[in-house]
């Protein structure tokens, strides 16, 4: 039996259709298939989702996987294609664009699966499937209302009602007793409408009306409507039936109008006990046992589908459609806020725990039916927000962009622009913004909340002060990291002023002061904070957190920083080592650090422990990720050391153009990387274009960070060798000399890039007592039988390469 996933069960009334099923079978041969409505009956209920149904059972044998995608909104279809990347056995991304991208891919290349069937119910735009649309052996089915699909994208394929045969075999599977002659005088009255006969047999079947009965109802039902349409007319009846049968169950019928086609959970059904309702509906969903046979009875009659637990009902649009055209305004207003109501009750709240995600699965796709924007009550916009941060934090940037963007251009104009939650969805936008790349709108969406925050609640309002935190982050993004510690040391004072020390927001604070700290090379005032917030958190959470795995690489990159690489890596060795899973970002950060400290430490492991983290960070952030590329400056280091400089030139290379593309010509971290390109140029004898490289490097390091930062000390250090090699021997003792000073003033004078400069300086001309000097202040820093010491045998000049910690 083949691998399912979100399959409905088999219909087992399922009759006829023989040939279109054939046809299905032979077109999926060609290219994906879209099941659409007849010309006339364009609105549907002819069978195409049924008809999918039925081929996905009839022909499972011939397919390894079968995966059904509900499509009607993109944040659905992405979620199903997020469970299908689970089974496929694929890494998680934190973008989940990534992942969905490795799952077409993975389909189309066949592994682990080669003949595969996914069917997207419900898409009713093709563009919104298109960029998920795999190819190779398998098959992708489409269900859709829309008849504008081109035969680029799939073969469309109209589904007709029912031949009259067809129908009659439906009508005698739900009443055995019926003749052929009574079930074709029905099927005749409805057109041979799937929907239409399914209705009709529901409603006999419940009441036990005979045929003759059901037609006069039916004719007296038609005489009433303007224009009457099978579907419309058995409708009719069956909600009238219902209404008779229990009233509060056909109350609960309308208020699943203002949902969507989505499955609707008795959880999300029950929530609304808490509303002010009717006494008989208030009765029916306050008792679980109540709701539930409600629920069945709603399946009875045909005007909901119900899957085997009973425990999630699904309306067609047509029927959600036809209730709501019967409703009075003041009656749809009233139903509506209950709606929304009963949403915003089932806020499970704090939209970043994955513990509530599966329940913001379950309202999500209701907002936009249920106009959730729309609501004027803070709780329900509330929900808007925590449903653009749950997008957020499952790595959904585009659907929480998306709804983040809607919810700030309704509520600008509802509520107004300086309106708590307007700003609250803007804090939000900016943070989507930024994940799908969109960096520059990011920055100037978060000054302006910023701005708007200060003046209406108050620089020292909590949201205020996390706006504060998403500045400081765009100014790390961008390279300003004197202008982020100033922002990120005001906000800790407030922070620790209004919640203490140890607020888990205060730490983050902390945390980002000493990033920006760890930027400007002041290691020492980032190590002070990190040690406290580390302290602090190891008191609040268990060892294993991942906020205390932070704390730990970020302690690690600070004494890297100050050149104690053993300790570096003693702090990384305390790590519980199934602490988070190996490709989560801050392990990754860690692991990052465990092969520069190798490195440095002249361990021979350390290339192979970077080309993993490489690898990893290239699965779960993507080759443009500033992760990923900091990842591979650490890896090109790492190839530098092995003595492969094709590998270390190619690696620099790929990151120095990436960088330029992300971050741009002057980000610090940009100029860095193209240092560190010039060293192994140099290494492989081109000193003149090394100089060329190190000189506009320098130029623009000095501007940014200035000229005692570790980034332009590096770079300064390496133009010294390019000046020896071009006979310029006063300007590289000189430049070498002003470089050792600065080394020893920032870096301390027992700091191992230190000790290389001193070798560096004292290589040029100096006298046999200076050298050994040097050579002693070598020893002392990495210690007797280091590698250094093969280069300084020969007479080397020494490399301080940069590593680039976190931004």
């Amino acid at each position: 039996m083949p691998i399912r996933g979100g399959l409905p069960p088999r219909n087992p009334r399922f009759v006829g259709r023989d040939e279109l099923l054939t046809r299905v079978r032979e077109m999926l041969g060609n290219g994906p298939v879209v099941l659409l409505p007849s010309s006339e009956h364009q609105l549907g209920g002819t069978g195409r989702t049924q008809l999918a149904v039925e081929y996905a059972h009839r022909h499972a044998e011939a397919y390894d996987l079968i995966w059904w995608i509900p499509a009607e909104q993109t944040a659905g279809t992405r979620s199903a294609l997020a469970g299908l990347a689970q089974r496929l056995g694929l890494p998680e991304s934190r973008d989940l664009n990534r992942t969905l991208g490795a799952v077409r891919d993975a389909l189309s290349r066949g592994e682990p699966y080669r003949n595969w069937l996914v069917v997207f119910e419900d898409a009713n735009r093709p563009e919104d499937i298109t960029p998920y649309l795999p190819s190779g052996a398998g098959h992708v089915l489409v269900t859709s209302r829309n008849p504008r699909w081109t035969a680029e994208v799939a073969q469309g394929l109209p589904v007709p009602v029912f031949d009259r045969a067809d129908s009659v075999d439906l009508l005698r599977s739900r009443a055995p007793e019926l003749s052929a002659v009574d079930a074709g005088r029905l099927a005749e009255r409805l057109g041979d409408v799937p929907m239409a006969l399914d209705l009709a047999a529901a409603v006999r079947e419940a009441t036990g009306r005979p045929v003759a009965g059901y037609l006069e109802d039916f004719d007296r039902r038609a005489a009433e409507l303007a224009f009457p349409t099978p579907i419309r007319v058995a409708w009719g009846l069956a909600a009238e039936a219902l209404g008779a049968a229990a009233p509060a169950d056909r109350v609960l019928l309308e208020l699943c109008t203002f949902l969507a086609s989505a499955p609707i959970s008795w959880r999300l059904l029950w929530a609304a006990r808490t509303l002010p309702l009717d006494p008989e509906l208030a009765r029916t969903v306050r008792v679980e046992r109540r709701l539930r046979a409600a629920m069945r009875r709603i399946s009875r009659y045909g005007l909901a589908g119900l899957d085997p637990a009973g425990e999630r009902l699904t309306v067609h649009p047509l029927i959600r459609g036809m209730f709501g055209q019967e409703l009075s305004s003041e009656r749809h207003a009233t139903l509506l806020r209950t709606v929304r109501g009963m949403l915003a009750a089932g806020d499970p709240g704090d939209p970043d725990d994955p513990a509530g995600w599966y329940r913001y699965a379950e309202l999500a796709p209701h907002l936009i039916h249920s106009d959730l924007l729309g609501g004027d009550a803070e709780e329900i916009r509330q929900l808007v927000v925590n449903c653009v941060r749950f997008h957020y934090a499952r790595g959904d940037f585009d659907s929480s962009r998306d709804l983040a963007s809607a919810a700030v251009a309704r509520w600008r104009d509802g509520l107004g622009e300086s309106a708590e939650q307007t700003l609250l969805a803007q804090f939000h936008l900016a943070n989507a913004l930024r994940a799908v790349g969109r960096a520059a709108d990011a920055r100037t969406l978060n000054l302006q909340t910023l701005r708007t925050q200060r003046e209406v609640v108050g620089a020292d309002d909590e949201a205020t002060l996390a706006t504060a935190n998403s500045v400081g982050a765009d100014l790390r993004m961008q390279g300003h990291f004197g202008q982020a510690r100033q922002l990120d040391a005001d906000n800790l004072v407030r922070y620790r002023r209004l919640f203490g020390e140890s607020y888990p927001t205060a730490l983050r604070c902390a945390n980002n002061l000493a990033a920006d700290l760890r930027l400007l090379g002041d290691h020492r005032g980032a190590r002070g904070l990190d040690e406290q917030v580390l302290r602090h958190r190891q008191a609040i959470f268990m060892d294993g957190h991942p906020e205390t795995v932070s704390s730990r690489a970020a302690l690690a990159f600070d004494l890297f920083g100050l050149g104690d690489y053993a300790g570096a890596a003693d702090v990384l060795a305390a790590r519980p080592g199934d602490a988070v899973p190996a490709d989560h970002p801050f392990a990754l950060w860690a692991g990052r650090c465990a092969a520069m400290a190798a490195r440095r430490r002249g361990d021979p492991e350390a290339r192979a422990l970077a080309v993993e983290n490489l690898a990893l960070s290239r699965k779960r952030f993507g080759e443009l990720s500033v992760d990923t590329l900091a990842a591979a400056v650490s890896a090109a280091h790492c190839a530098h050391a092995d003595g492969d400089l094709d590998d270390a030139h190619e690696l620099l290379e790929r990151a120095v153009i990436r960088y330029h593309a992300v971050l741009g010509d002057d980000h610090p971290f940009t100029l860095a990387a193209s240092a560190g390109l010039a060293g192994v140029v140099r290494a492989a004898g081109r000193h003149h274009d090394a100089r060329t490289i190190d000189l506009e490097v320098l130029g623009g390091l000095r501007r940014s960070v200035g000229p005692d930062h570790p980034f332009t000390l590096s770079c300064a250090n390496g133009l010294v060798a390019d000046l020896a090699a071009a006979g310029e021997a006063q300007r590289s003792r000189e430049l070498a000399a002003d470089t050792l000073r600065r080394s020893q003033a920032v870096r301390g004078a027992d700091h191992p890039d230190t000790a290389a400069c001193a070798w560096n300086l004292a290589r040029i001309g100096a006298d046999d007592a200076a050298r050994q000097q040097a050579l002693d202040g070598l020893v002392k820093a990495f210690g007797d039988g280091h590698p250094v010491f093969r280069a300084t045998a020969a007479d080397l000049h020494l490399e301080t390469e940069t590593d680039l910690p976190p931004l």
